[in-house]
């Protein structure tokens, strides 16, 4: 593909980009949002980590769930704890932080790490590593940075069940992953 970059935002986290492109003989201009200095080319480097934390409880295992406020949604959104890798920070290390960060837990062991998955890729180049990990310790909202809202729930397979036949707002990377639970009747790993 080649392309030109014209960068129409200057923010912290976030920007907007206009690209002119030709692929296969087809051109065009896209809108696109991304965290990156130099988007499109660095595309597969993970900005993010998605963790999907099980907990044993004295009531059975569950699966963590954060309920957190999004802005653009006017509501709140039920998906996963996640965050922003740091520069030179390993997806381990971001995993152990954010879950401590976003509900208290700590980070016992990490199960599975996914390769880079794209979140929107019709709107920005945002890729995330999706870590399945085992957690430990009590739930508490006293990490939590002062604009964050997020409630941690702690989930059985019937509540992930009753969750996705609500009308309740599910976050994307979360669905599949919770219809998966819910339809296989357990919290187990294969």
């Amino acid at each position: 593909m080649e392309y030109k970059i014209e960068k129409l935002t200057d923010s912290k986290w976030l920007n907007l980009y206009e690209i002119e492109y030709k692929h296969n003989n087809r051109s065009g201009k896209w809108l696109m949002s991304s965290r990156k200095e130099t988007p499109i080319e660095k595309a597969a480097a993970p900005d993010a980590v998605v963790i999907i934390p099980l907990i044993d409880t004295p009531r059975g295992r569950r699966l963590v769930i954060t309920k957190e406020f999004r802005v653009p949604i006017g509501g709140y959104e039920y998906g996963f704890p996640a965050g922003l890798i740091d520069p030179g920070e390993s997806v381990e290390d971001a995993a152990g932080r954010e879950l401590k960060e976003e509900t208290g837990l700590m980070l016992k062991c990490v199960k599975h790490t996914s390769k880079p998955v794209f979140s929107s890729s019709g709107m920005t180049d945002e890729s995330c590593i999706m870590a399945i990990v085992e957690a430990e310790g009590e739930v508490s909202n006293k990490y939590l940075k002062g604009n964050e809202d997020i409630e941690t729930l702690l989930m059985s397979v019937e509540d992930l069940s009753a969750l996705l036949q609500s009308d309740k707002f599910v976050a994307a990377k979360a669905w599949g992953i919770l219809y998966h639970f819910a339809i296989s009747n357990t919290l187990e790993l294969a």
